[in-house]
């Protein structure tokens, strides 16, 4: 487990640069609890935090859906077909970009940004809160990858871990864009562009070899055996 944590980590971590792109305008836009310096960082810290929230609650929702799919006996095809999944998207950037939301999706994801934007007129410490719950749930081809390897841990569990590793992966970035835009200059969003394809690439890889089921310990364990009393018919 400690290799998908530390998998997903690096994700969220050289991800950064699409996030600060994604959600820079809104951490910038959501005002601070103070003009002090302690005020910009409860406000900077609880923004982020109920983002993780977020990715938390997300990473317990598809860590259970992945552990039904194990049940049915899907799992080894799910996790396969994510990891090609996320390898298709960073071999053909931008090819699922035309797949856009639509009908009900689009329109609940339309009052989604309504509600952020009332929220990000207050200072409350729940309005700061709220406004991160809400932005972390913002469509991101990031995150969906994210989501696809918090499925393939198969476990509520540690499905919400992986997502919390993921989530904590971006806050340097973000948290610098905040409390100072001199701390992530242009040459650091170069390089953590440069860096997003390879993570995505391992982690894909990752999930490839986890759905093959090789037996290599930790990247790639083989078929869950049922262990219990075994009942001899005589």
């Amino acid at each position: 487990m400690s290799t998908w944590l530390m998998a997903a980590l690096a994700m969220g971590a050289a991800g950064s640069a699409h996030c600060v792109g994604m959600c820079g305008p809104i951490a910038l836009a959501v005002p601070s609890l103070s003009n002090t310096a302690k005020g910009r960082w409860a406000g900077t810290l609880l923004l982020n935090g109920g983002r993780l929230a977020t990715y938390l609650l997300l990473g317990l929702a598809v860590g259970t859906l992945g552990m039904g799919m194990r049940l049915a006996g899907l799992q080894q095809v799910v996790t396969i077909g994510g990891g090609l999944l996320i390898l298709l998207s960073v071999l053909v950037p931008g090819i699922f970009r035309r797949w856009s939301p639509k009908g009900r999706m689009a329109i609940g994801i339309s009052r989604l940004r309504s509600r952020m934007a009332r929220t990000l007129k207050r200072t409350a410490p729940e309005a700061v809160f709220f406004s991160g719950v809400l932005n972390g749930l913002l469509p991101c081809g990031l995150l969906y990858a994210a989501l696809l390897g918090a499925a393939a841990m198969a476990s509520p569990i540690h499905g919400a871990l992986f997502m919390l590793a993921f989530g904590l992966g971006t806050w340097p970035a973000l948290v610098a864009l905040r409390m100072s835009t001199g701390l992530l200059g242009p040459s650091s969003r170069a390089m953590l562009r440069r860096l997003s394809p390879v993570l995505l690439s391992a982690v894909a890889v990752l999930m490839i070899l986890r759905g093959l089921e090789l037996g290599i310990p930790y990247l790639s364990p083989g078929p869950m055996t049922v262990t219990g009393p075994v009942t001899e018919c005589h």
